[in-house]
């Protein structure tokens, strides 16, 4: 049996933590909630949020140093990821970031709100054999929640992006009440998924915006190995036009080609080390197969950080504050807002809520307790 959202009054309050530029908070409003207070210890993250969020309070702190907090229906947040991340230090001993979600959790008792969503990189379920996933897990269920936890890919959801992250849902004990992760809406369709919307191209989502925005992508003009170093090249870094995109990264050495950029073929280079693998351009454009009408880059580039803004599904009028780089360490450490959406939208409706007694809400506490994989 479906069971409703719970909540006080006639708007459904949202607190806002590790909060970034917003990503999260963009698809709680979208989906109907309303952000009433978001943090993050990074300065420009915040003028962007008062940017975008003038009727919150927010608060640019270290979330340690603030004790007091407003009542709320759901505290939301991505508390930071580094040593869980692939692209991390991995080491979480050696990490104080690593026991940020007790900050969560301690808001999570102050407040005690009826539902809350954490999220994470999704290396968060093989690090240490899945045993920091294992201690989270624990925690929340020991602060009274009934805990549900999923792997998520954006591009599923209709992000032109592929992009995994774990997201962590809770749902107060008192009101026996489990969460369900909505159902994918694209992919390829088969007799087990039913019909699927195709993936989103992520060419078709920045295609009309500038071809070369200068200054609004990174460039390496006074490098000796030139725009693209040795290490760039070491993998292939342009995604099909058609295709979603790579995963936005926050370092913007590190983003991704422009769909309109040529080919790269994989070729062997001989170093003063030896031989080597990488990849180079070739004279080939696979996008104007489909449409030879569409532009083309002579120059390869990385995408822009606006162009990186749209694959995150922040819509045309978002303009994060700070520098280059700034922009893109916040858009790059987002939530996708329509992946965001696609949650919210699930658990406010009530459609993602079970009773406790329902076969799929036990088969939601199996997962809960399975080992992370």
């Amino acid at each position: 049996m479906k069971k409703k959202f719970e909540q006080d009054g006639g708007e459904i309050r949202v607190l806002s933590l590790f909060s970034g530029c917003g990503g999260m908070d963009f698809g709680v409003e979208a989906a109907g909630g309303h952000v009433i207070f978001s943090n993050d210890i990074l300065m420009d993250a915040c003028k962007t949020l008062e940017k975008h969020f003038p009727g919150a309070d927010i608060r640019n702190a270290d979330i340690s140093g603030i004790q007091a907090f407003p009542d709320a229906d759901v505290v939301v947040g991505g508390y930071p990821c580094q040593s869980f991340s692939m692209a991390g230090n991995r080491d979480p001993e050696k990490d104080e970031r690593t026991s940020l979600y007790k900050q969560f959790l301690r808001v999570v008792g102050i407040v005690r709100p009826k539902y809350f969503v954490a999220e994470n990189v999704s290396g968060l379920k093989q690090l240490s054999s899945g045993t920091f996933l294992k201690e989270q897990l624990d925690a929340y269920d020991k602060a009274g929640y009934n805990v549900t936890y999923k792997l998520l890919n954006a591009k599923d959801y209709g992000v032109p992006q592929s992009r995994k992250r774990l997201f962590i849902v809770g749902v107060r004990k008192d009101l026996k009440q489990a969460f369900e992760f909505p159902k994918e809406t694209h992919g390829k369709t088969t007799k087990a998924s039913g019909l699927l919307l195709p993936y989103t191209s992520h060419g078709d989502a920045i295609n009309g915006m500038p071809l070369w925005p200068e200054g609004e992508f990174y460039e390496r003009p006074h490098d000796p190995e030139g725009h693209f170093s040795w290490y760039y090249m070491s993998r292939n870094r342009k995604a099909k036009w058609a295709d979603p995109a790579f995963t936005v990264v926050a370092n913007w050495r590190h983003i991704t080609l422009h769909p309109a950029s040529p080919v790269m073929t994989l070729t062997w280079s001989n170093l003063a080390d030896g031989w080597k693998q990488r990849w180079d351009f070739s004279n080939q454009y696979e996008h104007l197969e489909a449409d030879p009408k569409r532009k083309k880059l002579e120059t390869p580039r990385r995408l822009s950080w606006r162009e990186c803004a749209r694959i995150q599904t922040f819509d045309a009028k978002f303009t994060p504050v700070g520098e280059t780089d700034s922009k893109f360490t916040q858009i790059g450490n987002a939530v996708p807002p329509k992946l965001a959406e696609a949650i919210f939208t699930h658990l406010f409706s009530g459609v993602g809520l079970v009773a406790l007694d329902t076969p799929a809400a036990s088969k939601a506490a199996k997962n809960r307790n399975a080992p992370a994989r």
